[in-house]
C-alpha cells in the first residue's frame, strides 16, 4: 500500500478542536482539491468496535450494507485518556506516521487490525488500496487521536480511527457530531459479564448514542442476517419518513422490509392501517417493494418486541428531536430499544 502521513493541531480530550480529520460524505482525507467533476453522493457508515464477537458481527453486517462502491466505512475504537502511556522508547514523531506499524500494545490497535482483516476477507477492501495516516494532538495524552485512511481506485474509503475520550459514549458522540454519517452502528453485548477493559462498549453506550445522536443508529444484539427488517410505523410524518429511510438502507443489502403497526385498542385500528398504507406508498416512491405488512391490536411495546424476534432488525422512529431526551426516553421506541431481544434501529 502507498502510505502518506499528516499531523493536525491539538484538542482536549473532552472537546474536539482544530482541524476535522474525520472522513465526510463530501470529501475524504487525501482527496484535497482534486477532481473537477461532480462527486457521487456517498453513503457513510460508522461502526463502533471493541474487539468482542458482538462487534465483529456488527462489522460483517456493515459490510453488507456498504457493499456498493458509493459506500465509505469508518471503524472507531475509543480508548481512555492515558497520561502515563509508555511509548516503549519510540519517538512520538515516528509513532504518528502510521499507527498500525507501531510496536505498542496500545488499547484498540489489535482490534482495528482485526476489523480491517475482516473487511479484506469479505472483499470490502483489498491490499492494493492507497494508505494515508493522520494525527491530532490531544491535551493530556501523548499519542492523541490517530487514523489510517485506505482509498480504492474507485474512490471508496475505509478509515480506521483510534480516538481518545473521557468515555466511550462521549467519544462516539463527538465523532458523530464531527461527521455526517448516514448510519451509526453500535454493538450491544450479548453477555455483559464477558466484556470489560479499555474501549469496552457496555450496555449503556448504544442507548446513550441512540438517544443523543441526531442521525440513524443501529444497536446490534446477537445480530442474525437475512431475516429482514420489521419497520414499525405510526400515523405521523416522522414515522413515515423513518420507514422510507430504513427502506433505502435495507435495499443496500437486499434485506426484505416488512411493515408493522400496533393499535392500542380497536378504536385506533383505522389509524394503524392508515400508517401502514402511507408507509407503503412512501417506500414504493423510492423504488423499494415491501415484503409484507401486518396490523395488530395490543400493547405496542410488548407486541413489537414479540414480533421482532422473527427479524434481523426492529426499526423504530424517534419520538422527539434530539435534545428532548425526556420525551424519547418515556416513549415506545426507547422501551423497545431497552427491552428487545434482537437488534433495534432508531431511524431519523
Amino acid at each position: 500500500m502507498t502510505a502518506r502521513g499528516r499531523t493536525d493541531s491539538g484538542r482536549t480530550g473532552s472537546a474536539r478542536q482544530g482541524a476535522d480529520t474525520r472522513p465526510s460524505r463530501r470529501r475524504r482525507p487525501g482527496e484535497a482539491e482534486a477532481e473537477a467533476a461532480p462527486e457521487q453522493e456517498r453513503f457513510s457508515i460508522l461502526v463502533c468496535i471493541d474487539g468482542t464477537e458482538d462487534a465483529n458481527r456488527a462489522v460483517k453486517y456493515a459490510t453488507r450494507i456498504g457493499s456498493g462502491t458509493d459506500a465509505d466505512m469508518t471503524m472507531l475504537y475509543v480508548r481512555p485518556i492515558d497520561q502515563g502511556l509508555r511509548t516503549g522508547g519510540m519517538q512520538i514523531s515516528v509513532a504518528r506516521e502510521n499507527m498500525l506499524s507501531w510496536g505498542l500494545e496500545l488499547p484498540g490497535m489489535k482490534t482495528l487490525k482485526a476489523a480491517r482483516d475482516i473487511l479484506v476477507d469479505l472483499g470490502f477492501m483489498s491490499e492494493s488500496w492507497e494508505e494515508e495516516s493522520q494525527h491530532t494532538d490531544v491535551q493530556g495524552d501523548p499519542l492523541g487521536d490517530n487514523l489510517v485512511v485506505y482509498t480504492s481506485d474507485q474512490g471508496q474509503h475505509l478509515t480506521l480511527k483510534l480516538m481518545v475520550s473521557p468515555s466511550v459514549a462521549r467519544g462516539i458522540l463527538d465523532e458523530c457530531e464531527m461527521s455526517d454519517y448516514d448510519l451509526v452502528i453500535v454493538p450491544h453485548p450479548e453477555d455483559p459479564s464477558e466484556g470489560g477493559g479499555p474501549g469496552y462498549i457496555d450496555v449503556t453506550v448504544g442507548e446513550t448514542v441512540a438517544v443523543e445522536h441526531h442521525g440513524t443508529v443501529l444497536v446490534t444484539r446477537a445480530l442474525e442476517e437475512s431475516h429482514g427488517h420489521l419497520v414499525c410505523v405510526w400515523d405521523n410524518e416522522q414515522s413515515i419518513a423513518a420507514a422510507r429511510r430504513d427502506a433505502q438502507i435495507a435495499s443496500r443489502c437486499a434485506c426484505p422490509v416488512y411493515l408493522y403497526s400496533v393499535a392500542p385498542d380497536e378504536s385506533a385500528l383505522p389509524e394503524a392501517e392508515a400508517a401502514v398504507a402511507a408507509a407503503k406508498a412512501a417506500i414504493e416512491e423510492v423504488g423499494v417493494q415491501i415484503s409484507g405488512a401486518q396490523v395488530e391490536i395490543g400493547d405496542p411495546v410488548e407486541k413489537i418486541i414479540e414480533e421482532g424476534r422473527n427479524y434481523s432488525v426492529i426499526v423504530m422512529s424517534s419520538t422527539a428531536r434530539t435534545g428532548l431526551r425526556r420525551f424519547f426516553t418515556t416513549g415506545v421506541s426507547f422501551q423497545v430499544l431497552q427491552r428487545a431481544h434482537n437488534s433495534v434501529m432508531i431511524a431519523r
